[in-house]
């Protein structure tokens, strides 16, 4: 398990597979290790304990949408920007066209790992395209990226959903991305994205989180980006349609103890924002 953002994929999966009931991740359990599991039990005692419920809920909230998706865009294609060792193309009941986007040595090792999955039956078989880029704070990766994906997608609408990756980026980098993904998608499509608002870095635990991503994932002199509470309103071509935080999402499911303390509690905005 290599350090950086890497070791935070391998982390927020080992959430998504304690709490299945709640991520409704069936196949997280599949990329768990002895290495990832010690160090997302580090995570929760060293930035606080509710996060591993938080992450599920947030999942969850994603995956619903996505099916949602499907459903009405039968023609539609699903892109996952950081995508981790997330699964949803498999947690759609039928096949949907995806495109997974990640640094190339987690695409190459998820890739080999899919392989040996689907061959020995514990993952269906689905037909995904997989688009490495080194970093999405370099300008020209952002172009490069969504030439590609601007091509793959074509008419067609797509679902891109960016789950805990504006959170690594550079406040430029985020408004590069934003400005791709305007000219990529078509109308009718949909954004799902996650991300703090400023008023949270006040909170003891998110200045936890901080110090975790420097000294637990090794990532030096980390500065977290945060989104203001009406970004969406100033991002042109978009509509927001949907919005939720882990306390109200929560407060929707009899399976889980209601997150009421907002101190213990770090609130990542859920949003979904369609093309117009």
């Amino acid at each position: 398990m290599l350090p950086g953002v890497d070791a935070s994929a391998h982390v927020v999966n080992c959430f998504r597979a304690k709490y299945t009931n709640i991520s409704l991740d069936n196949f997280a359990h599949l990329w768990v290790t002895k290495p990832a599991e010690k160090l997302a039990n580090r995570y929760l005692q060293e930035v606080g304990e509710s996060e591993d419920i938080a992450h599920c809920l947030r999942h969850r909230f994603f995956l619903e949408r996505l099916r949602e998706f499907h459903i009405q865009a039968t023609n539609g294609v699903f892109i996952n920007i950081g995508t981790g060792f997330t699964n949803y193309p498999y947690l759609i009941n039928t096949p949907i066209a995806s495109c997974e986007v990640d640094k190339p040595n987690l695409i190459k090792s998820k890739q080999q790992r899919i392989q040996k999955l689907q061959s020995s039956q514990q993952l269906p078989e689905r037909d995904i395209l997989f688009l490495s880029t080194t970093d999405l704070n370099k300008s020209s990766e952002n172009k490069k990226l969504f030439d590609s994906l601007s091509q793959w997608i074509g008419s067609r609408q797509s679902f891109i959903l960016m789950e805990g990756l504006l959170y690594w980026l550079s406040q430029d980098s985020v408004n590069s991305l934003f400005k791709h993904l305007q000219q990529t998608q078509t109308a009718g499509s949909l954004l799902a994205l996650n991300a703090f608002k400023p008023s949270e870095t006040s909170k003891a635990m998110f200045q936890r989180l901080r110090k975790f991503s420097e000294k637990g994932y090794g990532i030096g002199n980390f500065s977290p980006n945060t989104l203001s509470e009406t970004f969406h309103e100033n991002l042109l071509g978009y509509k927001l349609i949907d919005q939720a935080n882990y306390i109200s999402l929560s407060k929707q499911l009899d399976e889980v103890k209601e997150l009421g303390d907002k101190d213990s509690v770090l609130e990542e905005d859920c949003y979904l924002l369609c093309k117009i």
